[in-house]
């Protein structure tokens, strides 16, 4: 049976929430944003938000950070989506610092096969007595065998990953507060 560059019923429910299938070349745009309460004043928080180490503590995924400045970061990080995993080496760049109050930090990397933009701005706002809420809000485009799995898939998983991230650093920031 021929069928001339159309599906049968049956395969065409199989995306019938407007899920597109995304071809290697393609680009999946991702925008998340959140705003936790951290137990810990701005200055703390601050102090953390520039620690390579704390970050890659926290960071899922994260296999290695090369400081080359205090504004610019090497990083190796793995992410997997359904069956496609892949090994990030990304350049990270932190700039438009404004001490203790908010910075934007961008990456670009690339994985075999695919690639990655991120762009995300954190915004530090005093709480009183002596807490903090991280606003944060990124952007990202990939690209790739990853932006192939779909982004509906891609979606769910990148949004778990970002949020549990800021979750566990506003989490860890406020324990170390705790423990002074």
């Amino acid at each position: 049976m021929r069928l001339q560059g159309k599906l049968p019923l049956a395969c065409s429910r199989a995306y019938y929430h407007n899920e597109t299938l995304h071809r290697p070349g393609a680009v999946v745009r991702l925008d998340f944003s959140g705003a936790p309460e951290i137990a810990a004043p701005p200055d703390q928080v601050w102090k953390r938000l520039l620690d390579h180490e704390f970050v890659a503590s926290v960071a899922p995924g994260v296999e290695s950070v090369e400081p080359i400045d205090d504004r610019h970061f090497k990083v190796v990080s793995g992410f997997g989506v359904g069956a496609v995993k892949v090994r990030f080496q990304l350049d990270v760049e932190l700039s438009d610092v404004n001490p203790p109050k908010s910075l934007r930090m961008s990456a670009h990397g690339k994985a075999p096969g695919s690639g990655v933009e991120v762009s995300t701005t954190l915004e530090i706002e005093p709480i009183p007595p002596n807490r903090s809420r991280l606003k944060w809000s990124a952007s990202s485009e990939v690209r790739g065998t990853v932006a192939s799995v779909g982004a509906r898939l891609l979606k769910g998983a990148a949004k778990k990953l970002t949020e549990s991230f800021w979750d566990k650093f506003a989490a860890r920031v406020g324990e170390a507060e705790r423990s002074k």
